[in-house]
């Protein structure tokens, strides 16, 4: 079984991109959209959004609808954080980790997630485009476009999406988790860490310290500004490589 978790804002569409064409036939997937993303119903308390709870809501899940083979996952930013609890919680047989594009550190609400909780708050305003001018307006955006406009845009469409001022909590109150403690970082399975340059988001140096924790490889993207279809079909070659076998 394949378990594919997706990133803070997203849902489990955005796994689509990164799975098409990856994936053995006949492997069962399950990609959940997350507490308060997507079409999930469930908003909930602050104490909801700490990574551990999390995960036992998606490790219950996967209890249900498993049938005890070794697990495979692959987890993309918020996703890879929560693969990496999922792992280390010894519940499931392991097959192989993918941590794609990881964001969550040693500290919380490190510097590369300050965005969110400045979006979170600015979605109180019932006006998106209200929400556009003060977004743009601020230096943490700015920050993210001089370096990379795509990853700015894709940080201004959360604003449009269905239920974004609903599920705003999850901005505010999920960056502020730490994804480890230094030297606790352990995975009893074959892992590998994807990431990508000029990701001022998932930075290059927050991909390295999960490598250098793992002792496992990294492998780096083309980047997104020079051509996203190019991005995601290496994305989709680099897992369609890690996961054959898979069952």
């Amino acid at each position: 079984m394949l378990l594919a978790l997706h990133g803070l804002g997203s849902d489990a569409s955005a796994m689509r991109g990164y799975l098409t064409g990856a994936v053995p036939p006949g492997v069962q997937v399950l990609a959940p959209d997350l507490r308060a993303h997507g079409a999930n119903p469930l908003i909930g308390e602050p104490d909801d959004f700490a990574l551990e709870a999390m995960a036992d809501e998606i490790a219950r899940e996967l209890i249900r609808v498993g049938d005890g083979s070794p697990v495979s996952i692959v987890g993309v930013s918020l996703g890879a954080a929560l693969a990496s609890i999922i792992a280390r919680s010894g519940r499931f047989p392991l097959d192989r980790i993918a941590l794609v594009r990881p964001a969550f550190t040693t500290e919380p609400l490190p510097p590369n997630l300050a965005i969110f909780p400045l979006l979170g708050r600015l979605l109180e305003e019932p006006r998106p485009q209200r929400v556009l001018a003060q977004l743009r307006a601020s230096g943490a955006w700015r920050g993210i476009a001089h370096e990379s406009l795509a990853h700015a845009r894709a940080i201004e469409a959360q604003v449009t999406q269905p239920r974004a001022a609903e599920q705003r909590i999850r901005l505010l109150e999920i960056p502020r988790n730490v994804a480890y403690r230094p030297g606790a970082l352990r995975i009893p399975a074959p892992t590998v860490v994807l990431a990508s340059p000029r990701d001022p988001v998932h930075p290059l140096h927050v991909a390295e310290a999960w490598r250098d924790e793992l002792g496992t490889r990294m492998l780096v993207s083309p980047a997104r500004d020079d051509g996203e279809e190019a991005m995601m079909r290496w994305f989709q070659q680099q897992l369609g490589s890690f996961l054959v076998g898979i069952r």
